[in-house]
C-alpha cells in the first residue's frame, strides 16, 4: 500500500511553508485564497489525508459522533439514522454507528469503543437498563442524546415519538368503530417504549369505561417470533380478542403470519392496528392500519440536539422532544 504524503511533501509542492499548510488544513489563521488553491492542488496531486486523530488531540475534538441504535434492520431505525446522519453532515460530523441487537452487554463494549475514539457526542438509542447502566450512561462526561428510549429520571437529552398518544389514538380509533375486547401485544416493560404504549391503551380504555382484561395483554420482546407466538396464544384462548394492537412492526409481521397459518380472516375475525409504518403494510393483504413514527425528523432532532449540547459547554437542563404520530387508516381494522 502507498504510504500517505507528507505535510512537508506537501508543502514543497505548493511552495509554502509547512506552518501554511498547517493554517489552511485546520483554518488557524489567514491565508489567502490563492495560496489555499496552491495547497490543495498540491495535497490533491500528492492524495494527502490530514491527520485527523492528531488534530482531535490537539483541539481536543474529533468531529465524531457515535451512533447506538438497538436493531438497523428495523425500517424505523434505517429512516432515524438517514435523518442523523444528513443533518451531521452539514455540521461537520462524521458519524460511527453501532448496531447491538439489542443486546446491553455489547452495548457496552461499542460504548467503551466509541469512548476510546474521543467521539463529541453520543446518540443512543439503548437496548435496556441492566444494573443501571443507563443512569450511569447519562452521567458522561461525553454530551448524550437519548433517542426513542431514555431512562427515569431523565439524565440527558430525549428525542422521542409520543408513545403514549400513538398508542392512545390507535385504541380509541378501534374503540369507536364497535371493538370491545381489545387486545394488545407491548414492548418489553423494561424499555420506555413498551412501557408508554401500553400506558396509552390503558388510558384509551379507561376513558371509554371499558375494563382492562390482563388476559388480554401480552408482553412482546419486538421481535417477529413473539409476535407470531402471542398472537396464537390470544386467538386460542377461551377469551378472545375482536381488535389487537401490536406495538412494533416485527412483531405486526409475525402476527400476520400467524393468522395465515390459523385461517383467522383480517378484519372480519381479529381487526388489527399495528405500531411503525413499514413499507410492506400497505400492500399486505390485508393492508396494515398502523401508527406511523415521524422517524427521520426525529433523526434530525437528535443531530439538532447533539450538536447544541456540543457547542454549548455550560450546563442547562436535559430537554425532552416529543413527536406526534398519526395514525394510517388502512383495511385491517374494518374501517
Amino acid at each position: 500500500m502507498k504510504r500517505n504524503a507528507t505535510l512537508k511533501e506537501v508543502a514543497q509542492l505548493a511552495n509554502v511553508s509547512t506552518a501554511t499548510v498547517s493554517n489552511v488544513i485546520n483554518e488557524t489563521k489567514y491565508v489567502s485564497d490563492s495560496v489555499k488553491k496552491n495547497v490543495y492542488s498540491a495535497m490533491n496531486a500528492l492524495n494527502y489525508v490530514p491527520n485527523t486523530v492528531a488534530k482531535s488531540l490537539r483541539v481536543q475534538e474529533s468531529n465524531l459522533i457515535g451512533l447506538i441504535i438497538s436493531d438497523i434492520s428495523n425500517p424505523f431505525f434505517s429512516h432515524v439514522v438517514r435523518g442523523i446522519e444528513d443533518n451531521l453532515t452539514e455540521f461537520g460530523y462524521n458519524v460511527l454507528l453501532c448496531n447491538t441487537d439489542s443486546d446491553v452487554e455489547k452495548e457496552k463494549k461499542y460504548l467503551k469503543v466509541l469512548l476510546g475514539k474521543r467521539v463529541d457526542g453520543l446518540i443512543v438509542s439503548s437496548s435496556g437498563n441492566a444494573d443501571g447502566y443507563l443512569e450511569e450512561l447519562g452521567n458522561l462526561d461525553v454530551p448524550v442524546v437519548f433517542l426513542n428510549r431514555y431512562p427515569d429520571p431523565l439524565l440527558s437529552d430525549i428525542v422521542a415519538t409520543n408513545n403514549i398518544k400513538g398508542a392512545y389514538t390507535a385504541t380509541e380509533h378501534l374503540i369507536q368503530h364497535g371493538y370491545k375486547r381489545i387486545g394488545m401485544i407491548t414492548g418489553p416493560q423494561s424499555i420506555s417504549t413498551g412501557r408508554d404504549r401500553l400506558i396509552g391503551y390503558k388510558q384509551a380504555l379507561d376513558k371509554h369505561l371499558l375494563p382492562i382484561d390482563e388476559r388480554l395483554i401480552k408482553e412482546g420482546d419486538f421481535k417477529a417470533e413473539s409476535g407470531n407466538r402471542l398472537t396464537k396464544e390470544l386467538i386460542k384462548q377461551d377469551f378472545k380478542p375482536d381488535a389487537l394492537l401490536i406495538s412494533n412492526n416485527f412483531m405486526t409481521l409475525g402476527a400476520y403470519h400467524a393468522i395465515k397459518e390459523l385461517g383467522i380472516r383480517v378484519p372480519e375475525d381479529l381487526a388489527i392496528i399495528g405500531y411503525d409504518d413499514p413499507d410492506w403494510a400497505a400492500v399486505s393483504n390485508p393492508s396494515l392500519t398502523a401508527v406511523k413514527q415521524p422517524a427521520y425528523d426525529q433523526g434530525v432532532q437528535a443531530a439538532n440536539l447533539i450538536c447544541e449540547r456540543i457547542k454549548r459547554k455550560d450546563q442547562f437542563k436535559p430537554r425532552e422532544i416529543y413527536l406526534d404520530p398519526s395514525l394510517i387508516v388502512r383495511e385491517s381494522c374494518g374501517c
